[in-house]
């Protein structure tokens, strides 16, 4: 019997899909994949191992409060050459992460050993809203590293093709497949691998699963939605996301926005480039525009709104698999 996985990034979309894959095939080999950043809200580990109990169908009497977790930031004199994350954060996860696959070994709990920071710096490059440097190496490049090692395809001889289900909604549906062979399941097809979106073929088999809120199907919603996130990501930062994310960010996270523009400047320093992860288009033109720059903007224009735009909410990370 083929073997089916969810692609689990501890975010809404991930979370239904899974849960209705796992409904669509009760009897099946069912295991979750999680690439980890290193960097993810202390909240995110919490929602994933809840969420991974849950769609499981298990009972763990211990689960970690976002409380619990210590800082991850560095001190603000750490030079970007020596930045190695803040040791006491990652020896915490690398114990939380081995009790968690002990107690859930159908979690593919997968990580590179770096955050987006040591990625950016380490290929002298700023992620930004046209490369997400840091999704590709630390989240798409160690699933499939892990899927070739262990997975199967259409066509091998050991065993029938696993499955592979993606938490894409229909807001998104063109990164799954655009029509013109491009997408996360055409390209997946093309290199022998199954791939398929739930939450666009199976809503309708499902409707709780897919309409209901998403605190009446799992465990209690990550904290970031409730802020005005877009996704549950890398603790809210995102080299891809826009101008709207980062306004958020800087009214309901101000010391986090502060932190991630303090990292930036390091590296703009390091890189000795003009760069940013966002873009002023003001005046017809494009050009950087560093989070401190931007921070200045929403203080002189407090009451001024920003709206979404598609692909600005974030890299969409494992959705994007090669």
């Amino acid at each position: 019997m083929s073997r089916r996985y969810t692609m689990f990034s501890a975010g809404d979309g991930s979370m239904r899909a899974a849960l209705i894959d796992r409904a669509r095939h009760p009897r099946a080999e069912f295991g979750l994949v999680f690439t980890d950043g290193l960097y993810e809200d202390a909240d995110a580990y919490r929602y994933l191992i809840e969420g991974a109990a849950h769609v499981l169908g298990r009972h763990l009497s211990w689960v970690p409060s976002a409380d619990d977790f210590p800082d991850y930031r560095v001190s603000e004199d750490t030079p970007i050459e020596e930045y190695r994350g803040n040791a006491e954060w990652r020896a915490f996860l690398r114990d939380l992460r081995a009790r968690t696959v002990d107690a859930l070994p159908e979690l593919q709990w997968l990580v590179e050993g770096r955050d987006p920071w040591e990625v950016f710096r380490d290929n002298a490059f700023l992620g930004n809203d046209n490369v997400d440097l840091c999704s590709r190496v630390l989240k798409r490049e160690m699933a499939d590293k892990w899927r070739t090692a262990n997975c199967h395809r259409i066509g091998e001889l050991y065993g029938p093709p696993d499955y592979f289900a993606v938490g894409i909604g229909e807001h998104e549906a063109h990164r799954f497949d655009d029509g013109q062979g491009g997408g996360i399941g055409p390209r997946n097809l093309a290199d022998g691998w199954l791939y398929h979106a739930p939450l666009l073929t199976d809503p309708a088999d499902f409707p709780s699963l897919f309409f209901a809120p998403l605190e009446q199907i799992g465990p209690k919603p990550p904290r970031l939605y409730g802020m005005g996130y877009m996704h549950n990501n890398c603790g809210g930062f995102c080299c891809r996301a826009g101008q709207a994310h980062y306004a958020n960010r800087f009214r309901v996270q101000p010391v986090r926005f502060t932190y991630d523009a303090l990292m930036e400047r390091k590296l703009v320093r390091f890189l000795g480039k003009n760069v940013s992860m966002l873009t002023d288009r003001r005046g017809g033109t494009r050009k950087p525009m560093t989070l401190d720059e931007f921070a200045e903007r929403l203080r002189e224009e407090p009451r001024r709104a920003y709206e979404y735009e598609p692909g600005e909410s974030g890299c969409g990370c494992m959705g994007a698999a090669a």
